[in-house]
């Protein structure tokens, strides 16, 4: 949940405050970003953007959770547009990665200071992780439905899916000083990703679906 020291009756205020420092984060990364900066984006005073978030923390942990919200409104609108689950897991893993590569690039912290972010964000973070593994599921069970995959556990088999795509995005970012997703790097992942998915794809089918 975004963290808010007041929240009124202003969404529309909000809302603002948040699209404008997602902005400023893309622009300039957390660690360069100020709260004075974000104030004077906004045309309103610092003491006034202090009211909703008690910090520059605090306020980035909020555009990552609105970021998250729009990450799952577009899985479940490619859920819906697509009837073939091999489909739905490749459309997936392309806003899955675009999602990562908005994060990164909205804190570009370096290495060692992301430890800190990741326990800031701790809770947005586990919170991500239960609702994408029920998708997930959703998207395997459709596929035992229609008699395209034949699977036993479809959470384990969720769960070893998202371990394996994730530890391919870790391992290009791990040795990085920056996290920051260059446009070449970020081919190079959809790349890799695809193919690790249509492999996966094809373990997870029936022999007749082959």
């Amino acid at each position: 949940m975004v963290y808010i020291t007041h929240s009124g009756e202003n969404v529309d205020k909000l809302n603002n405050i948040l699209t404008v420092a997602q902005k400023r984060f893309g622009l300039y990364g957390l660690e360069k970003t100020t709260m004075k900066e974000i104030a004077s984006d906004l045309r309103i005073s610092k003491a006034s953007l202090y009211y909703y978030f008690p910090d520059k923390e605090h306020l980035f942990k909020a555009v990552v959770e609105m970021e998250q919200e729009v990450f799952f409104s577009l899985v479940e609108a490619t859920i819906q547009a697509n009837a073939d689950p091999a489909i739905m897991l490749k459309e997936f893993v392309k806003i899955r990665l675009d999602h990562f590569k908005t994060f990164f690039n909205l804190s570009r912290l370096r290495f060692e200071e992301f430890r800190f972010v990741k326990s800031m964000l701790s809770e947005a973070f586990a919170k991500f992780s239960v609702r994408e593994t029920e998708i997930v599921q959703r998207m395997l069970a459709r596929g035992i439905e229609l008699g395209q995959f034949q699977i036993n556990d479809s959470y384990d088999v969720a769960s070893l899916f998202l371990e394996v795509i994730g530890g391919v995005r870790n391992l290009a970012l791990h040795n990085k000083e920056l996290l920051y997703v260059e446009q070449e790097e970020y081919d190079l992942l959809t790349k890799k990703l695809n193919a690790i998915t249509d492999i996966f794809i094809r373990g997870l089918m029936c022999n007749k679906a082959l």
